[in-house]
């Protein structure tokens, strides 16, 4: 009937581990998505680029227009991407996304993530029922399928994750943001009735940074804003029905943090030490410790700076950036289970 008319702010985003990888427990044109599903909080959902191979070129047949015999389109060996934004909880749906990019298995359940010294490059086939743990289900929801279509990404990946807060924005809550991938076909007219666990109700803020804090071993700066960030790339290969074959991570995966502290008689050191530098920092490198230190405090041993600078304004700030480096301990730590 043509009668609603949406914003990206109606659609939900629902996230759920896969009984096999690309596959949540039915034929990859008609996953399972009646339950069980755990919801993200997105401020919009944007959509992905629903992008197939065109062989558009003009052939030697009849004319100088492309000929109806000369068009060819493919939807199956393509990558797709989304990326979504929103307020952080300390629930499952969001771990899960953490779990992903980090490398490690992934489970329903609210527990500490790190990424080891060994840190593991995630790989495997579609369609394998022994590696539940690998992979998940991503589904954009419309308020009602009458006048619209779930799309439905299987054989998902994390391959961006950042966890941010600022001051001056949102009263300090913590921000995340993340990108997700997949080797599989998108399904883009599932008209299933989605269901699942609604996301938490408590957010976190920065307000509650009130255990250990340091940046490069200086303890307790004024802090406005901080973030962190962890990139590591999907590559897919092979050749499937429904897709990519297999997939596996790019050869490098980035630990990489920012924060903008007032630049005072404690922090000062900053800019001597980034222009001086010589080898990491392994003493305390980058930690934000909440209050109630599972409400996703974070920690990463060791890294070097990669930006210290002045930031020009009512009061001088300075812009701080680094990046993890390994010494044989975590590389980055989130204190999320009690």
């Amino acid at each position: 009937m043509a009668d609603a008319s949406f914003s990206p702010r109606d659609f939900k985003a629902w996230v759920i581990e896969e009984t096999d990888t690309g596959n949540n427990a039915g034929a990859l044109n008609s996953p399972q998505i009646t339950s069980n599903l755990l919801q993200l909080d997105v401020d919009s959902v944007s959509f992905p680029s629903i992008a197939p191979n065109q062989k558009l070129d003009v052939r030697s047949s009849v004319g100088r227009v492309l000929h109806s015999n000369d068009f060819f389109q493919d939807n199956v060996l393509r990558s797709t991407e989304v990326s979504l934004s929103g307020t952080y909880h300390n629930d499952t749906g969001h771990i899960l996304l953490m779990q992903s990019v980090c490398g490690v298995d992934l489970a329903a359940t609210v527990a500490d993530v790190a990424i080891p010294t060994a840190a593991t490059t995630v790989s495997g086939k579609y369609g394998e029922g022994t590696e539940d743990n690998k992979t998940f289900t991503l589904v954009l929801a419309p308020p009602d399928t009458t006048d619209g279509y779930n799309i439905v990404l299987v054989g998902c990946l994390c391959t961006s994750f950042t966890i941010s807060a600022d001051a001056t924005a949102d009263g300090g809550l913590y921000k995340w943001s993340a990108t997700i991938s997949t080797g599989c076909k998108p399904i883009t007219d599932n008209t299933a009735t989605e269901a699942g666990t609604a996301y938490s109700s408590s957010p976190i803020s920065i307000s509650t940074l009130t255990g250990a804090r340091t940046i490069n071993s200086i303890t307790f700066p004024v802090l406005n804003s901080f973030g962190v960030t962890i990139e590591s790339p999907a590559v897919y290969s092979g050749v499937a029905a429904t897709g990519f074959a297999a997939f596996g991570r790019g050869p490098e995966l980035s630990v990489t943090c920012e924060a903008q502290v007032k630049y005072d008689s404690d922090t000062r050191p900053l800019l001597n030490n980034f222009n001086t530098q010589t080898a990491h920092d392994a003493a305390d490198f980058f930690t934000m410790t909440q209050a109630t230190a599972h409400n996703c405090s974070i920690a990463i041993t060791a890294g070097v700076i990669t930006n210290a600078a002045i930031s020009e304004g009512d009061v001088a700030m300075i812009d701080f950036a680094g990046k993890a480096v390994n010494v044989g301990s975590n590389i980055i730590s989130f204190d999320l289970a009690s």
